[in-house]
């Protein structure tokens, strides 16, 4: 392939997009088993998931993936953009599931259960980038004192 195709600006947004991906997928599957466990457990009849409410879901979840993509990419992670994204990913549930009713069957408790899942999903996966540097430091740090220790010996 043409390497102006693969460092156009079009590429670049191409890879950027597709990294969201990954949390969207995570959230939509969370979304999905969340709403049928609570359905089982709070409803008293069966709760299905028609085809439009999981489209919607699978949207919020990307929301939520191009919103990580745009607040905390691995190099610039702070406490405030953790939060930001936290914050900003616990309203687009909180928008969707309003704008598109997915709770209005449900007992009121099971709306805010729901809204619990992408503040603590998000929390788990900035640990998960927290972990992967911290890994990642320490990996740059032994191969930086190995290339020291080899210089010093030449």
């Amino acid at each position: 392939m043409n390497n102006n195709f693969s460092n156009s600006g079009f590429a670049r947004l191409y890879l950027w997009t597709a990294k969201a991906k990954y949390t969207m997928g995570i959230f939509f599957l969370a979304f999905v088993l969340l709403y049928l466990f609570l359905g089982l457990i709070a409803v008293e009849t069966a709760v299905t998931l028609d085809l439009l409410t999981a489209i919607e879901m699978m949207f919020a979840g990307f929301f939520i993936g191009l919103l990580q993509q745009a607040i905390i990419p691995k190099d610039k992670l702070s406490r405030p953009r953790c939060a930001l994204w936290i914050v900003s990913g616990t309203l687009i549930a909180l928008v969707f599931s309003l704008v598109f009713r997915w709770f209005d069957s449900f007992p009121l408790w099971c709306f805010f259960s729901f809204l619990l899942l992408p503040a603590v999903g998000m929390g788990a996966l900035i640990l998960a980038y927290y972990l992967d540097l911290n890994r990642e430091t320490k990996l740059l740090n032994r191969e930086l004192e190995r290339f020291q220790k080899q210089g010093r010996l030449s």
